[in-house]
């Protein structure tokens, strides 16, 4: 007997017809196609002449594969739709909370402070901060002088260089370093506010869409505040 996928040859040796509805369903499982070829061979054989029993077993051997493989892919979509409960579980308890995010995008409200984070490569002699507005213009720069490598920890009052408070809305704020003759850009990150969650589909990660600054893989962020 040939293969699952060569039944066309399949009732066609045996003598069957196969009317255009049964060629249309696409839903059929190759098991169930499988057990009804295996039935109509049984009823066709020659009684005189039976297939030998390796053959058969053979036969056998490939429906308990098909088998196997449809209750393990049941086993995983079961298992692949409680990860995605226990997901949807987790993103709703960060909606609210504030993130450590990279990027370096602020989103500067009324009364409060922007906290940030700089993640130093390497110690340096004279660490500064920059800060601009939307339309590009550097509003605050801030010397933080020598620091050593790790997590330097800053705030911003969200007032210019003059004292003068700046309205709410979103800013950039960028950090380098000086090591050696170079002045080494450093990767900034800022602390947001968790929105909403985006729960992914088909594979795809879970996104935090964070205020003012927009959506963000999970996997992005540094720290649950």
């Amino acid at each position: 007997m040939s293969t699952i996928n060569n039944d066309v040859a399949l009732y066609d040796r045996l003598g069957l017809s196969r009317s255009k509805e049964t060629e249309a369903k696409t839903e059929s499982t190759k098991e169930d196609q499988f057990m009804q070829l295996l039935i109509a061979q049984l009823k066709h054989q020659d009684p005189l002449q039976p297939q030998e029993n390796g053959e058969f077993l053979s036969q056998l051997a490939q429906f308990e594969t098909a088998a196997g493989a449809s209750e393990l892919q049941k086993s995983f979509d079961t298992f692949s739709a409680s990860m995605q409960s226990n997901s949807a579980l987790q993103a709703s308890s960060l909606v609210g909370r504030s993130v450590f995010a990279p990027g370096g995008i602020a989103q500067l409200e009324a009364g409060q402070d922007v906290i940030g984070q700089i993640d130093l490569a390497s110690s340096t002699t004279n660490l500064t901060i920059e800060i601009t507005d939307a339309a590009g213009q550097l509003v605050r720069q801030v010397p933080m002088g020598t620091q050593a490598a790790g997590e330097i920890s800053f705030g911003w009052d969200g007032t210019d260089q003059n004292g003068n408070s700046l309205p709410p809305g979103g800013y950039l704020i960028t950090a380098t370093a000086d090591v050696g003759n170079e002045k080494i850009a450093q990767e900034v990150l800022v602390s947001a506010k968790v929105d909403s969650v985006t729960i992914g589909q088909g594979g795809q990660g879970m996104k935090l869409n964070l205020a003012g600054i927009g959506s963000i893989d999970s996997s992005a962020v540094r720290e649950i505040r």
